[in-house]
């Protein structure tokens, strides 16, 4: 599997999400996680941001600003796999709205949406730490030669409401 760390510290952000050190917004910082990863990792892209509860807590409330309350960023891991069909089961006892994914910064489909990249919990990561992977154990490639998600979030969540 190919990771790429990023250092997410609480202390290097504002409340709104602004990165101190840069003065750029969340979403400018994923794009950049994003053009990293793949610069390293030619010609794949990243999939899955994986990060500690805390830290997604955090990504909760910079990517939702005044609009996070009732939102969870990032299903948990199941058996140390990405299990949707678990989160949403799981979903149904809570009393938030989990987001499974964010779009992509630098992989568009054709109507200019980003590709899903899955948001992951993972309370063994360091609470200081992002780290984005591409992961293809549950993917299959499509008539284009793209992989596909088994299980796509955007109709999963759409479907239970």
């Amino acid at each position: 599997m190919m990771e790429l760390i990023v250092p997410f510290r609480k202390s290097d952000f504002t409340p709104e999400g602004d990165h101190i050190p840069t003065g750029k917004f969340i979403i400018e910082l994923q794009q950049e996680w994003e053009e990293q990863f793949h610069i390293t990792f030619n010609p794949y892209y990243a999939n899955v941001i994986e990060g500690h509860p805390l830290v997604m807590y955090r990504l909760t409330r910079y990517f939702g600003q005044n609009d996070h309350e009732g939102l969870d960023f990032g299903m948990d891991l199941i058996d140390g796999k990405i299990d949707i069909d678990a989160n949403l089961e799981i979903e149904t006892f809570s009393e938030t709205k989990t987001v499974y994914a964010i779009g992509s910064r630098l992989q568009l489909d054709e109507e200019g949406y980003g590709e899903p990249i899955f948001l992951v919990k993972n309370d063994k990561l360091n609470a200081d730490i992002l780290v984005l992977k591409y992961d293809d154990s549950d993917d299959e490639k499509g008539d284009d030669g793209r992989l596909v998600p088994d299980n796509d979030p955007v109709e999963l969540v759409a479907s239970k409401q």
